[in-house]
């Protein structure tokens, strides 16, 4: 990965009827039941976060364990927030940055290289970005910022198409792909390549108030900002192991302790501890507040069904449905294998709790890559007029060279499930390469 640092202040249609904490988090929360506000409630005023009131709930870094035929992948990674306050929280410019310096000494001899004892009183960071005007989080309300905001499976288990915001980098040489169904967050500060990729070895994150003026932190690999410690609303330390405490970076006034899970590319995050009697274990120590578990970001969904006669129409795009015709790209994935991309339009019938099975077949019905499931929110789809649409999906090929099934027909299949029943479509194309 480049790692220059820039400084930018400013149509065949069918229906049929582990490690530190040892523990796992409570339950994959993605099945979570919003209620709905009256029409005629307004809104209670929002006000500023203090300290302690907007926490990281969880924070995962890892990278996937092996799975849909990769190894190594890391674009599923994501942050998320919880309002433990009260009453509404007004997080216009509040801003989420990782802490400069290693996690330990990932290869031989490396030494400490954070700020924690030249500037006590600041966090040294390495990139920050900022929420919008505006923005604002409920009594209990979770918020996702996905390092990439779109369905990671086969690779990972996750799905982040319905994530609140996306670190997009815009001045990526298109390298880094503007996901629709997820808002950007502001690049304040982008020290990175092509994308907002915090190491897996372990980062230490910040929260800070809205209303921070960053400074400047000279080093030698060039301008870096900071923030005073009094403007950290929340921080958590992750480092390589449990013998890496020397690579501290955030001062204990932030985080008096450490956390770490087991490796990487293990599909480990870290969940911030519920209390005795209810609220979050927040005591700054990250070591005592966090458990590691797997993966389970927060997607809000609601109770919709079926309303209407419904139907199912499987395209493809990545960033936009097409209908597909008589043949389909074969795609070379970014983190290695090779995918079709796969959209969807669909009405009638959800979208909240839509859950979805795609496949690629041979002719013979045989299976030829690995399945990919995605269950939907109406925050990971996008409204077109009476309908809906799904992009961003994907099904990886089980090949090791594409000359296996380049020319070859092959069937691309889907199928959407809801309240007991079933609709799919599938359909019979040439896979090509336009790129060989």
């Amino acid at each position: 990965m480049n790692t220059t640092r820039t400084l930018l202040f400013s149509l065949g249609l069918a229906v049929v009827g582990p490690a530190a904490g040892g523990c796992s988090p409570e339950s994959a929360r993605d099945d979570d039941v919003v209620p709905p506000r009256p029409e005629d409630e307004a809104p209670a005023p929002a006000v500023r976060p203090e300290t302690g009131e907007l926490l990281i709930e969880e924070l995962y870094y890892s990278g996937a364990a092996p799975r849909g035929g990769t190894d190594h992948y890391f674009s599923d990674q994501f942050i998320e927030l919880v309002n433990a306050a009260s009453h509404p929280l007004d997080l216009s410019g509040v801003m989420v940055a990782d802490v400069f310096g290693a996690a330990g000494e990932i290869n031989p001899g490396m030494v400490p290289a954070g700020y924690r004892d030249l500037h006590p009183d600041q966090v040294v960071m390495s990139s920050v970005w900022r929420m919008p005007e505006g923005a604002r989080l409920e009594p209990g309300e979770h918020l996702v910022i996905a390092h990439d905001g779109t369905n990671h499976r086969p690779f990972s288990t996750i799905d982040l198409s319905g994530a609140r915001y996306e670190t997009f980098v815009a001045d990526a040489s298109d390298r880094d792909e503007d996901h629709p169904t997820v808002d950007n967050l502001e690049a304040v500060v982008f020290n990175g390549g092509f994308d907002w990729l915090v190491t897996v070895f372990g980062p230490s994150i910040v929260v800070l108030a809205g209303d921070t003026p960053l400074g400047v932190a000279a080093s030698a690999d060039g301008d870096l900002p900071m923030a005073p410690v009094s403007s950290v609303l929340d921080g958590v330390e992750c480092l390589m192991d449990g013998d890496a405490g020397i690579f501290k970076r955030l001062p204990d006034a932030v985080d008096a302790g450490f956390v770490w899970v087991e490796g990487t590319y293990v599909g480990q995050s870290i969940h911030r501890k519920r209390r005795d009697g209810g609220g979050y274990r927040d005591t700054g120590h990250s070591g005592m507040d966090f458990v590691v578990g797997p993966p389970a970001p927060t997607i809000a969904r609601a109770t919709d069904g079926v309303y209407g006669d419904p139907w199912i129409e499987l395209g493809t795009g990545r960033t936009a449905f097409t209908p597909l015709t008589d043949s389909v790209e074969l795609v070379a994935g970014i983190q290695g294998g090779w995918h079709v991309d796969v959209s969807l339009r669909f009405g009638g019938f959800g979208p909240d709790g839509v859950r979805l099975v795609y496949e690629v077949l041979s002719p013979q019905a045989e299976p030829l890559g690995f399945v990919t499931e995605a269950t939907l929110a109406a925050a990971s789809v996008l409204e077109d007029g009476d309908h809906w649409l799904r992009v961003g999906d994907r099904v990886v090929l089980d090949i090791d060279d594409p000359a296996e099934v380049v020319g070859e027909a092959v069937v691309v299949r889907v199928t959407a499930a809801l309240d007991g029943q079933t609709w799919s479509d599938e359909r019979t194309v040439l896979l090509v390469d336009d790129e060989a």
